[in-house]
């Protein structure tokens, strides 16, 4: 699946045609809440999970 990219676009999120939503990388805060919701937490467990562990 292609990300969606429209920098004149204005929206954060987009509907998609089958239903939902996509967010549009073209907008900052789209890329504020990919890393929040994602790659932080992902990062959390997987110290949590080293440190466990070893």
């Amino acid at each position: 699946m292609a990300l969606y990219r429209d920098p004149a676009d204005k929206r954060v999120f987009v509907p998609k045609r089958g239903g939902g939503v996509a967010l549009n990388f073209g907008h900052p805060i789209a890329w504020v809440i990919l890393i929040c919701t994602t790659i932080i937490p992902f990062a959390i467990v997987a110290v949590m999970t080293y440190l466990v562990l070893s």
